[in-house]
């Protein structure tokens, strides 16, 4: 009798037990990213499909890149400005690789709010307004599928060499960013808090009215700063701020050291490829 109740069991395992444990789970896509599952030692088919399909977030990346250019043109024994068809292969690279660009705000949420990335993100970002950024990195990003982040000196609109208010407000209808860096470009540790004040303040509220839209983030000029300038930031209503500081933006640094990828015009694929893949590089 043992034998005959043992003999069924077994058959009622085999049979019911098997079912849907052949059946191989599709792959996550470029879009999506597999995470870890450890509070239990069983996973059911709805909770992997939902890690399937979750976007990664900055809290379980830990850090996310954010490159930072001036100029795209070429002159000979100027590191500032990138030649286009350099700046053509890192982008191509970095289509090719599954990387997906990302705004700063997009960024500030997943970092200090507990917002959501898509897998591989990364920030483009560029300093001070040069006209090249629309003329010619423009066409490109748009060629792969990229966004970027202006940060513009205002004194600088509409001058030579610089982009005008029209071309600005052209980027900010193609997904752009353009947020602040001061008026004149000042080293902001030597100057005085009211000009200092002014630099910031004045900056943020022409940016703001020339294009309808509000100037959260900041990029230090010279990477220059110092505990009276982050004040200053918090005071005109920043809510982060860029350094010229080597590495990834962290999850565990605050919002106004947030560190950056440096490109520059000698720098080589292996190098850009090298920084795009270690965080401390």
């Amino acid at each position: 009798m043992e034998k005959k109740i043992i003999g069924a069991l077994l058959f009622v395992f085999l049979v019911f037990g098997s079912s849907g444990c052949t059946r191989p789970l599709s792959s996550p896509t470029a879009q999506t990213q597999l995470t870890t599952i450890s509070s239990s030692n069983e996973i059911s088919q709805d909770e992997l499909s939902n890690n399937l399909s979750r976007p990664s977030s900055v809290q379980e990346a830990q850090a996310v890149p954010i490159l930072y250019y001036h100029s795209v043109m070429q002159e000979n024994e100027n590191e500032l400005r990138m030649p286009p068809e350099q700046f053509e292969a890192q982008m191509a690279y970095l289509q090719d690789k599954g990387y997906q660009s990302v705004s700063l705000e997009q960024l500030y949420q997943a970092l200090y709010k507990g917002g959501t990335l898509p897998a591989k993100p990364f920030v483009i970002t560029f300093d001070d307004g040069y006209a090249d950024n629309y003329t010619t990195a423009f066409p490109i990003l748009t060629k792969h599928g990229f966004t970027a982040t202006i940060f513009m000196v205002t004194s600088y609109i509409n001058g030579k060499g610089f982009m005008s208010s029209k071309q600005l407000k052209e980027l900010v209808a193609n997904g752009w960013e353009i947020e602040g860096h001061t008026t004149n470009h000042p080293y902001l540790t030597k100057i005085d808090s009211p000009t200092l004040l002014s630099e910031l303040n004045s900056s943020k509220e022409q940016l703001e009215k020339e294009l309808g839209q509000p100037v959260n983030f900041f990029a230090y000029p010279y990477g220059d700063l110092n505990a009276n300038v982050v004040q200053a930031l918090k005071e005109s209503g920043y809510r982060m701020a860029l350094t010229t500081e080597r590495g990834w933006a962290d999850v565990k640094a605050d919002a106004w050291h947030v560190r950056r990828v440096y490109c520059y015009a000698s720098m080589g694929m292996d190098e850009f490829s090298r920084r795009m893949q270690n965080p401390n590089y």
